[in-house]
C-alpha cells in the first residue's frame, strides 16, 4: 500500500481492502499458494502462515445472505452463523470459493452445526475447544493445536518445523504490536480520529496478504495521525465509549456509526478480536512454543468460556486505560452466551466502575437503525462532556466504613476514594510538616490554589484537602471532605484501643540466610526514613531468624511486609512473616509455631516469595489435629471407595467431594472453585451420593469426612 497524504483516504483505502483482496486471492491461488479460510479468533493463524498458506477471514457480517441460509437453518439462529453459512452455500464469498480448507472450532452450538453442513461441500477441519480457561483446558487446547498442525501437514503434504512456527509467531507479534499501537492513539483526549476509522484499519489489515509489510504501513499511518494531532487536527471533546459484546463488522458497524453520528466516539472495542487481544502477544522466548500459542489464544475473552472472568478483567483494563465514559454492549439476536453474560457485564460496569451501560440487541438488517440511533442519542446525552459529574457520597461512605472495619490506614482509604472519584485528595494532620496528596503531586497541588478546598480537623493545623476537578461541583467535593474529616476523627478516637490490642513483637524467618541479611539491611535503612516504624528494633537470633520488637500496630506491620516484598523481588528464596504477639514470654513458642507454618508452606510448594502466617491457619489446625490422631482413627472406608471409582473412571470424584465439603455443599461455589460448569458438577455429586449416601449424613459426619480428607491431603503433601 502506498501511503496517501490525506487520512480519510487512508482509512477508506483500508476499508476497501477486503474488496481488493477478492481479486488478489485468485492471484495467490494461480501461483499455487494454498488458502485457509477461518471464522474465529481462536484459530492460531501462525499455523497457516507456517504452512505457507494465506489465512483469510471468511465473509460473515452481511444481511444479504441471510435468506439463502434460512433455507437450511432456523430463522431464530444467530445472524453471524446464518450470514456465514449463506455466503458459503450461495458461493458469494470469493475467499470461501478459493479456500482449499476451512478451519472450524467448537465455540457456539450454531457454528458447530454449520460446520457439519458445510463439510458436505467443502473440506472442513474442526478444532475442539475446551469449555474453560483452566490449566486442564490449556493442556487440551495445546494438544488440539498440535493435532491441527499435523492435519495441515497431511492435507498439504509438507512438514511444518518448529522454526517455521517460531518465524510465523514473530511476524504475527509484530503485526499485533503495530495494530495495538494504532488503537492506542485513541487514548488521547480529545481523540484524533473516529473509532470507525480505526476499526476499518484493524479489519482491513487482515486482508493485506503481504504480511511482512503490514507493521511498517501501520506505523506510517500512526506517524501521520500523530503529526496532524500535534498540528491541532482532532475531533472535538466527546463522550468516550467502549463497545463490547459480539464480533462487530460489516452491517453491524451501524452501532459504531450511531454512536459517532450522534456525538460520541468509540475509543475501544472489546470482543474476540478487540484491542486487548492485540495487546497479548505469543511468548516467543519460551521452550514450548505450542504451549505459548495455546496460552495466548485460549486467553481470548469469549462468552463461550465458563467462567469468563478474563473478559471482566479485560473490560476493566480498557475502562481505566482509555478513560471510558460509558459502555455499549452489542448483542446479536440469538447469541445466547453473550446475552446471558451481559448480566455480569452490566453489574461490573455500573456497580464496580460506576459508569453508564446500555445493551443493544440487533441483527444485520437496517430495520432497527432509527431505534438504535434514538436510544444511543439519549444514552450519550447522559454523559455529554462539560456537564458536571455527580459523585455518589453514599458509595464514598461505604469505602470509608469498609476501610475502618478492615483497619486500613488513612492513606489506603484516601487511595480508594481517589480510585472511585478521581478527585485529588490530601491530608495534613498532627505534627506533619508537609501535605500528603493522592492523585496529584504536592507541587501540582500548590499550583492549583484557586481550585483547592479544605476542611479543618479538630486538632491544631490539621486539614483534609481536595483539588476540585472541572467536571465535579464544589458542593460534592465539600461533602466528600466532611466525610473524610469524620472518618479521620473516628480512626484517631479508636487508635488507642486498637494499639492495646495489636501485638508489638514479630518474627521474620527465611529459608536462606542471605535473604534475611538483605531484608535486615533494608529494614534498618527504612527505620530512619519512615516514621511509622521509627521505634522498630531488630535482633538477628539465628542466620535465618530475625526478631522484631517495638511494632506500632497494623500499619507498621504492613510497612514491614512491603519492605520485605520489595527486597524479595526477583529472588527465588522464601520468607515467612509472623502476625505478631503481645507477650515476649511467648517468643519461643511463637518461633516454633512459625517454623511449623514454614514447613507447611514448603510442602505445598507455594510460588510466592513472601508468606504471611495468617494465610496458613487452616493448614496449621489440620497439622495439629493430625499429630494427635493416629491414621487408623481418621481413616474412612468411604474415601477408598471414591479413590477406586476414580481409578476406574477418571471422574475426579475424590477432588469433587473435597471442594464440595469445603464449600459447605454449595453447588455454585464448588463449580467455580473446580472451574467446571454446574451441569458437569451435578452428575458427579449424584454419583458420590450413590456411593456414600452423602445427603443422608448430618453436618458433623460431613465435617468428619472433610477432616479425614484434610489430614490425608496434608500427609500426601
Amino acid at each position: 500500500m502506498k501511503l496517501v497524504q490525506d487520512l480519510p483516504e487512508i482509512f477508506e483505502e483500508f476499508g476497501e481492502k477486503k474488496r481488493e483482496a477478492f481479486l488478489e486471492i485468485k492471484e495467490y491461488k494461480d501461483k499455487g499458494i494454498p488458502v485457509i479460510g477461518m471464522y474465529c479468533a481462536y484459530f492460531p493463524t501462525e499455523l497457516a502462515m507456517a504452512a505457507g498458506a494465506i489465512p483469510v477471514g471468511l465473509c460473515s457480517f452481511s444481511n444479504e445472505t441471510i435468506t439463502a441460509a434460512e433455507r437450511d437453518l432456523p430463522k431464530s439462529m444467530c445472524p453471524l452463523v446464518k450470514s456465514s453459512y449463506g455466503f458459503a452455500i450461495s458461493d458469494r464469498c470469493p475467499f470461501f470459493h478459493f479456500a482449499d480448507l476451512v478451519i472450524g472450532e467448537t465455540t457456539c452450538d450454531g457454528k458447530k452445526k454449520m460446520y457439519e453442513l458445510m463439510a458436505e461441500f467443502k473440506p472442513v477441519h474442526v478444532m475442539e475447544l475446551p469449555n474453560s480457561q483452566s490449566e486442564r483446558g490449556l493442556a487440551f487446547w495445546k494438544s488440539e493445536i498440535i493435532r491441527t498442525k499435523e492435519y495441515l501437514e497431511e492435507f498439504f503434504h509438507m512438514v511444518i518445523t518448529e522454526e517455521m512456527i517460531r518465524d510465523a509467531v514473530h511476524l504475527n507479534n509484530q503485526i499485533r504490536t503495530s495494530l495495538k499501537n494504532l488503537c492506542e492513539v485513541m487514548k488521547l483526549d480529545p481523540v484524533p480520529v473516529r473509532g470507525e476509522d480505526i476499526q476499518k484499519m484493524v479489519q482491513g489489515s487482515k486482508y493485506r496478504f503481504d504480511f511482512a509489510t503490514t507493521p511498517g504501513v501501520v506505523k506510517e499511518v500512526i506517524d501521520k495521525i500523530m503529526t496532524e494531532y500535534r498540528q491541532g487536527k482532532h475531533l472535538e471533546k466527546r463522550p468516550r465509549i467502549l463497545v463490547t459484546g459480539c464480533p462487530i463488522g460489516g452491517d453491524s458497524l451501524k452501532v459504531i456509526r450511531a454512536i459517532e453520528d450522534n456525538g460520541g466516539v468509540v475509543v475501544a472495542i472489546e470482543n474476540c478480536s478487540g484491542v486487548r487481544t492485540l495487546g497479548s502477544p505469543v511468548e516467543e522466548d519460551c521452550e514450548d512454543i505450542y504451549e505459548a500459542i495455546a496460552r495466548k489464544y485460549l486467553s481470548t475473552g469469549c462468552s463461550i468460556m465458563t467462567p469468563n472472568d478474563n473478559r471482566i478483567d479485560l473490560i476493566g483494563e480498557i475502562i481505566e486505560e482509555y478513560h471510558v465514559d460509558g459502555v455499549v454492549e452489542m448483542i446479536l439476536t440469538g447469541c445466547h452466551a453473550t446475552g446471558a453474560e451481559s448480566v455480569y457485564i452490566r453489574k461490573f460496569v455500573t456497580e464496580e466502575k460506576h459508569l453508564p451501560y446500555i445493551a443493544i440487541d440487533t441483527d444485520y438488517s437496517t430495520a432497527d437503525q432509527g431505534q438504535i440511533a434514538t436510544r444511543l442519542t439519549a444514552f450519550l446525552e447522559m454523559i455529554q462532556p462539560g456537564t458536571e459529574k455527580c459523585i455518589d457520597i453514599n458509595y464514598c461512605y461505604k469505602i470509608v466504613l469498609a476501610g475502618l472495619t478492615e483497619q486500613k490506614s488513612g492513606k489506603e482509604i484516601l487511595e480508594e476514594i481517589w480510585k472511585y472519584t478521581h478527585i485529588p485528595v490530601g491530608i495534613k494532620a498532627g505534627e506533619q510538616e508537609v501535605e500528603d496528596w493522592i492523585g496529584i503531586s504536592r507541587e501540582e497541588a500548590e499550583q492549583e490554589n484557586n481550585k483547592r478546598m479544605e476542611y479543618k480537623l479538630s486538632e491544631k493545623n490539621g486539614v483534609v484537602m481536595a483539588v476540585v476537578p472541572d467536571d465535579v461541583s464544589k458542593e460534592n467535593v465539600e461533602e466528600l471532605l466532611e466525610l473524610l474529616a469524620k472518618s479521620y476523627h473516628m480512626r484517631e478516637n479508636s487508635r488507642e484501643t486498637e494499639e492495646r490490642e495489636i501485638p508489638d513483637y514479630m518474627w521474620i524467618m527465611a529459608e536462606e540466610s542471605k535473604d534475611l541479611i538483605h531484608i535486615g539491611q533494608e529494614l534498618a535503612k527504612q527505620i530512619g526514613e519512615k516514621k511509622i516504624i521509627a521505634g522498630l528494633k531488630l535482633r538477628q537470633m539465628q542466620d535465618n531468624e530475625l526478631f522484631l520488637s517495638g511494632m506500632e500496630g497494623k500499619e507498621a506491620r504492613n510497612c514491614v511486609i512491603d519492605i520485605c516484598r520489595k527486597s524479595m523481588t526477583d529472588v527465588d528464596g522464601k520468607v515467612i512473616i509472623g502476625n505478631g504477639f503481645p507477650d515476649c514470654e511467648k517468643k519461643e513458642e511463637n518461633r516454633q509455631l512459625q517454623w511449623q507454618v514454614m514447613n507447611i508452606a514448603s510442602r505445598q510448594k507455594q510460588k510466592e516469595s513472601v508468606m504471611l502466617v495468617e494465610n496458613y491457619y487452616h493448614e496449621l489446625a489440620i497439622d495439629c489435629i493430625s499429630e494427635h490422631l493416629g491414621q487408623e482413627k481418621v481413616y474412612m472406608e468411604e474415601l477408598e471407595i471414591l479413590k477406586e471409582e476414580d481409578r476406574k473412571t477418571g471422574k475426579e470424584l475424590y477432588e469433587t467431594l473435597y471442594w464440595y465439603l469445603r464449600m459447605k455443599r454449595n453447588v455454585a461455589q464448588t463449580a467455580a472453585r473446580l472451574r467446571i460448569h454446574r451441569n458437569t458438577l451435578l452428575p458427579r455429586i449424584a454419583r458420590i451420593n450413590e456411593l456414600l449416601d452423602l445427603d443422608e449424613k448430618d453436618g458433623m459426619e460431613c465435617e468428619g469426612i472433610l477432616l479425614a480428607m484434610e489430614i490425608e491431603k496434608l500427609k500426601n503433601d
